[in-house]
């Protein structure tokens, strides 16, 4: 529901017909919609003659002037688009205590800053608080960004895994300095040679950067067909029905960033081994042959510093990924305060003019439970207006007897209409009172059921059932008191990402009649079963009316966790690949020194040197590294505790145990690759000497 203005401000014009104009946008105006491109293809297959046709939304005709293009995914998920000043005569609207919901776009002037548009708003808000106390009191503005509203909430989760991947990628060129180099000090007789005869140090240099290009090619293109075969699974475990996931293309963008960082990281990490090649003594190396070394000190201590980096680095992203990983499961084994399991969800919206009248809704609900409650394999079956994860009103409440409080400092409760059977049918247990029943008709005394935290927190040390609350939930009924008959467990109605928790209120159906219901059926048979007999019963009450959005409420709280999921999945996979890498590179840095260092193993063999003596020396030196690496990591995982701390619930950043464990299991990793190589480096000494 837009101003005609709307379509202007976001900048797109429609691809077929026009919008709706500022004369058609007014009270009394005619019935006016624009579709959207994905609603063009599903039900008209991209026929233009879709312009002029009548179309029944909500026992409504409306006239389609027009298709916007498919660029037009702002707000989300929305598929038609009316005009919005011709409802403005209602006299709900009217009311400034009631909000409906409506946001403010705009289009900044050129050179008007973002800072310069909220001060501007804040005092025509701050005008506003002073010609209407009562309901503007401490009532402000934000403004933000189009991009940080749809983005923002990704931005951090979007940042640390560009940092995971940076993190691989450093502890890879690592490990391909590290081998480039050791290759190099392996050919350093060849090289020595080349010097001899007559080549420059630029041309040893060349060589190098060219063969370490041919590597970067060819793990470049491989690289490139593994994300195309990752795409497929981040589909996979991505949130359902962002858009943004599932068209993620290779283009162009794609593969120029991949050919540039192959070719960057080759020539950065591949330039230090070639430079330290390059600078082998000549003489050692045609004297040390290929059985000793001719390494210079200054040389194996750059290889033992980028080991040590690569230890440092992976510790920093397996902290991340396990203290991620931890607040998931936290917030996986939060009580919720009902059972989502073999719950069904659908929704039934009642439009007016239809239904506007109470006695058609209450027949409506009325008939819709009987049949409802015949199906098989139902046991419980509800109604509700704004169920868990399903809602978003609040409203003010005072209980009785306290002091009226300043303008804009009423309490809020978060509201929800139900049928009798409402409890049952969650999951939720009854702490104190009674349920709804058919006692609480129209013409009976206004009742309400409220939560723990309600009862608690205004009503402490007191049986809060038989107190009366205050609350306007009808403009035409106004405010009027409401005598509390129940109290029942607070509820998780937000999932795992409720920040700021409001006490809840319970209105029965019977005395709050509402057009957005939502129909929860528990069932002990697979809940999607019950989706066709749900629909016809709904039709052969009302043929012009749908039911749709047919969810389990298990679904509903998975796509609470599904962002978090993801981070979590891909934290864990760099975090494995980061490990890997770096195992592979200390065990490559061991072998080599292990064969670099073979004569002088035979030597001190020859001298009375025992076999275990020589494995306890190559140990000492991988473990020495994998402790400095150690200290390193704790102080960058300790560094990057405080950045991610946002992201984390119920987590202590600085957790000791998450610490320890990953400590354990990186330092279990490398001592199986020194073992492995000690092993390896002994069996050589016994064949060889």
């Amino acid at each position: 529901i837009v101003t005609a203005n709307f379509f202007k401000v976001v900048g797109l014009a429609p691809q077929l017909g026009r919008t709706f104009t500022e004369e058609e946008d007014r009270v009394g105006g005619p019935l006016l919609a624009v579709i959207s491109d994905r609603l063009w293809q599903k039900f008209f297959e991209r026929n233009p003659n879709v312009l002029g046709r009548t179309l029944n939304f909500g026992n409504q005709p409306y006239t389609v002037i027009g298709v916007m293009p498919p660029r037009m995914f702002s707000p989300r998920t929305v598929e038609v688009w009316f005009p919005l000043m011709r409802r403005t005569d209602n006299p709900s609207w009217q009311n400034r205590d009631n909000h409906p919901g409506l946001f403010g776009w705009a289009r900044l002037k050129p050179g008007v800053s973002l800072e310069r548009a909220q001060a501007e708003m804040s005092t025509i808000a701050a005008r506003l608080e002073q010609k209407y106390p009562d309901s503007n009191s401490k009532v402000g503005v934000k403004v933000t960004p189009l991009l940080e509203n749809q983005v923002g909430e990704y931005r951090t989760s979007l940042g640390l895994l560009v940092g995971a991947v940076g993190l691989v990628l450093l502890i890879a060129c690592a490990n391909l300095a590290n081998l480039l180099a050791a290759r190099g000090a392996a050919r350093a007789r060849e090289f020595a040679v080349r010097a001899a005869v007559g080549a420059s140090r630029w041309h040893i240099i060349r060589q190098l950067l060219m063969e370490s290009l041919v590597l970067a090619t060819i793990g470049g293109s491989l690289g490139l067909c593994l994300a195309a075969w990752c795409r497929d699974l981040l589909i996979a475990v991505s949130p359902p029905g962002v858009a943004r996931f599932q068209n993620l293309p290779l283009d162009g963008w794609v593969l120029g960033f991949t050919v540039l960082i192959s070719f960057v990281t080759s020539i950065l990490f591949g330039l230090w081994p070639a430079l330290h090649t390059s600078r082998a003594d000549i003489q050692l190396a045609l004297k040390s042959g290929g059985h000793g070394s001719s390494d210079a000190p200054g040389t194996r201590r750059s290889r033992d510093l980028l080991v040590i980096v690569e230890v440092a680095l992976t510790l920093v992203l397996l902290s991340a990924a396990g203290l991620v990983l931890k607040s998931f499961a936290n917030a996986r084994a939060l009580p919720l305060g009902f059972d989502p399991h073999l719950l069904l969800s659908a929704r039934v919206d009642l439009p007016e003019p239809s239904y506007s009248d109470e006695t058609k809704l209450l027949n409506f609900s009325s008939a819709l439970l009987e049949k409802l409650k015949e199906l098989p394999g139902v046991e419980h079956v509800a109604l509700a207006a704004n169920p868990p994860l399903m809602t978003g009103w609040q409203t003010g409440f005072l209980p009785e007897g306290t002091p009226e409080p300043p303008p804009g400092q009423l309490p809020a409760v978060e509201m929800s209409v139900i049928t009798s059977d409402y409890l049952q049918t969650l999951g939720t247990p009854l702490l104190r009172g009674r349920p709804f029943d058919a006692r609480d008709t129209q013409d009976a005394p206004p009742v309400l059921i409220v939560d723990q935290m309600l009862a608690a927190r205004y009503f402490p040390g007191q049986d809060a059932v038989g107190k009366r609350v205050r609350m306007s939930t009808d403009d035409k009924k106004g405010k009027q008191y409401r005598t509390i008959v129940g109290v029942v467990p607070h509820l998780k109605v937000y999932g795992f990402e409720e920040i700021t928790a409001l006490p809840q209120a319970y209105l029965p159906m019977t005395q709050q009649p509402q057009t957005g219901l939502v129909v929860l059926l528990r069932t002990s048979l697979l809940p999607k079963n019950l989706e066709k007999p749900v629909r016809q019963i709904v039709a052969s009450l009302d043929p012009a009316q749908p039911a749709f959005e047919f969810r389990t409420m298990q679904e509903r709280v998975e796509e609470t966790w599904a962002t978090p999921r993801l981070m979590s999945f891909l934290l864990v996979c760099f975090a494995v690949l980061a490990l890997t890498l770096a195992v592979v590179g200390l065990y490559g840095m061991m072998a080599f020194n292990g064969l670099r260092r073979m004569r002088e193993i035979g030597v001190r063999l020859a001298l009375g040197a025992m076999p275990a003596q020589i494995r306890t020396m190559m140990l000492r030196h991988g473990m020495r590294l994998l402790g400095f690496g150690l200290l390193l990591g704790f102080v960058g995982a300790f560094a990057l505790a405080r950045v991610i701390r946002s992201l984390l619930f119920s987590v202590n950043a600085n957790d000791p145990l998450i610490y320890g464990a990953v400590s354990l299991v990186l330092a279990g990793a490398a001592l199986l690759a020194c073992r492995s190589e000690e092993r390896r480096v002994g069996k050589e000494c016994r064949s060889r000497w």
